[in-house]
């Protein structure tokens, strides 16, 4: 069983109607401007191609109706008033159209939807009792040429993504490619350092294996522990494009996938591809930020693209299937356990054949971190962490924040907005244990600090022991003061 779709645009009394349907291998197209009388003028005539449908907005959604061995036979000799009654009846149930498209482009992509065998279309069935059971397959007759509708970028401009030689972009999409998806600042491919894991194996020639074999990486690691920056170094010395999917409930659809939007010239819409759809189409470095907060309606769309199929739908977009470029790497990261979190489905965890774990690496952290008083100060309080005696991680990024705050900034307000990233009740004790530790850290770093009752002349000779000893004192007599 199969099915014929109706589209209808309604411009003052006309109603202008074009009904797609399958017949020996092919899909055929009949068209009527109708007034709703009756008549010869009301009668539907076969298209020889689409170039002469309107390119007036529509206002419903195109509907579908099952079409029975009788209606397919009565095809054959050009008799498809009944086929055209049953779809003009399911039209009193079409539903206001959500992504604005013209009667032309609308039923171009019926046509090619139609071609492909894409179930999908039995979403436009509006009588969901005979949804159940119905499974397109796709025709084997030749599809038609599709009229041009995009003006075309020209020989001479050059693909903006380069190692495998991309498909040419419509000028929109370019731009669109070249401001929302851009390759990495080379300062990090500079300045990174490599993570290395079992056999030796470093994390950009996992990425490599993972881009030659079509296969996904998931990070794990806590806070700050650059599982971000891992793949923004990548991208930026493999010269990709990059782009990041920040997980919040808050984001739409439409930002990743694509939408429909006013043509320049104010006539009708045209589709705009999303940065996902743009990377999927020409290649680059995906990366799925916090995939275990990702919310559900993104993940579904993201399922095909992320299993073997390698795919993704643009239901918006009359259905459109695009397969992933050959230079598409896909990484998502995730924290386990933190607040807001959950975890991953065994379908989305199958989906990843790499995992990698991403710890708080001391050997990298002693080529970021100067001071090693500050990494002592770093593992004690790990320590506490793991003891579940404070709740906030230590991470990689918050100690060189604080020493790039000491050295720029002055070690007292670097202490201060470190303290003021943990909870309220942790403060004080974090306070302490930095107080502590502070003319040591100074002294790696190669500053000089004012204490409450030491001059700076004799900071280097005050231990840190000592100095909390004075804190200490300080503080009772205060205390003992108030009393």
């Amino acid at each position: 069983m199969t099915i014929a779709l109706l589209v209808e645009t309604q411009v003052g009394e006309l109603s202008q109607q074009t009904l797609i349907l399958p017949h020996n291998g092919e899909v055929v197209t009949y068209h009527r401007d109708s007034t709703g009388q009756a008549g010869r003028g009301q009668t539907w005539a076969q298209l020889e191609d689409t170039s002469t449908l309107p390119d007036t907005l529509l206002t419903l959604n195109p509907v579908a109706v099952l079409l029975t061995e009788r209606d397919t036979a009565l095809v054959g000799s050009g008799l498809v008033t009944n086929i055209g009654a049953k779809a003009l009846y399911a039209l009193e149930s079409a539903e206001p159209i959500i992504a604005p498209s013209t009667h032309r482009e609308a039923v171009e992509n019926l046509i090619g939807s139609l071609y492909a065998g894409d179930n999908s279309l039995t979403a436009y069935i509006t009588d969901k009792r005979r949804v159940n059971g119905i499974t397109l397959e796709p025709l084997t007759g030749v599809k038609p040429q599709r009229a041009e509708i995009v003006e075309f970028i020209k020989e001479q401009t050059p693909p903006k993504y380069e190692r495998v030689e991309a498909p040419q972009m419509d000028r929109a999409s370019a731009l669109a490619y070249e401001n929302m998806i851009s390759i990495p600042d080379p300062k990090w491919a500079k300045e990174y350092i490599n993570r290395y894991f079992d056999d030796g194996k470093s994390d950009f020639e996992i990425y490599d294996y993972a881009l030659e074999n079509d296969i996904n990486v998931l990070i794990e690691g806590g806070a700050g522990s650059g599982k971000t920056m891992s793949v923004i170094a990548y991208a930026s010395t493999r010269n990709y494009r990059y782009f990041n999917v920040s997980s919040n409930a808050g984001i739409d659809p439409s930002q990743l996938f694509g939408r429909w939007i006013p043509r320049d010239d104010g006539q009708g819409y045209r589709w705009q591809d999303g940065a996902v759809t743009l990377l999927v189409r020409y290649g680059g470095v995906l990366l799925l930020n916090e995939v275990n907060f990702m919310p559900e309606r993104i993940m579904t769309v993201l399922y095909s693209l992320l299993d073997d199929r390698r795919e993704i739908q643009l239901l918006d977009n009359g259905g459109e299937v695009i397969k992933a470029h050959p230079d598409l790497l896909i990484v998502a990261d995730m924290n386990a356990g933190y607040r807001g979190t959950h975890e991953l489905s065994q379908a989305n965890n199958d989906r990843w054949k790499v995992k990698l774990e991403f710890p708080y690496d001391k050997r990298i952290e002693s080529k970021l971190i100067k001071s090693k008083t500050l990494l002592e100060l770093a593992h004690k309080l790990r320590d506490q962490y793991d003891r579940e005696e404070i709740s906030t991680p230590i991470s990689t990024r918050g100690l060189v924040a604080f020493q790039k705050n000491a050295v720029g900034l002055g070690l007292n307000l670097a202490i201060a907005s470190y303290v003021n990233g943990f909870d309220k009740d942790e403060r004080s004790a974090v306070r302490m244990s930095i107080e502590t530790m502070k003319v040591n850290i100074a002294r790696d770093l190669g500053l000089v600090v004012d204490t409450p009752d030491v001059d700076n002349s004799t900071v280097e000779k005050v231990s840190a022991m000592q100095l909390a000893e004075q804190m200490l004192q300080a503080m009772q007599g205060q205390v003992g003061g108030s009393n």
